[in-house]
C-alpha cells in the first residue's frame, strides 16, 4: 500500500483524479494491471479506479509504514 503525495498534472485533470478520491494523503493500492499500461487502483480501501498510463504517471506516491 502506498500513500498519494501528489498528482503532476494541470489543473482540469487533477480536479476530476480529486473527485476520484485522488487527493493528497490518500492511500493506494494497485489491484491490478491493464493490457496498455494502465492500472486498476483502490483509492483509501473503498473505491476502485481504473486509470490509463498516462494518468497512473501523474501520481507521485511514496510506500506507506507499515507498524
Amino acid at each position: 500500500m502506498s500513500v498519494l503525495r501528489r498528482v503532476e498534472a494541470d489543473r482540469a485533470r487533477r480536479r476530476r483524479l480529486a473527485e476520484l478520491g485522488f487527493v493528497p494523503g490518500a492511500t493506494i493500492e494497485v489491484l491490478g494491471r491493464g493490457g496498455v499500461g494502465g492500472l486498476v487502483l483502490a483509492v483509501n480501501a473503498d473505491t476502485r479506479v481504473a486509470v490509463d498510463a498516462a494518468g497512473a504517471r501523474e501520481l507521485r506516491v511514496q510506500e506507506a509504514t507499515r507498524g
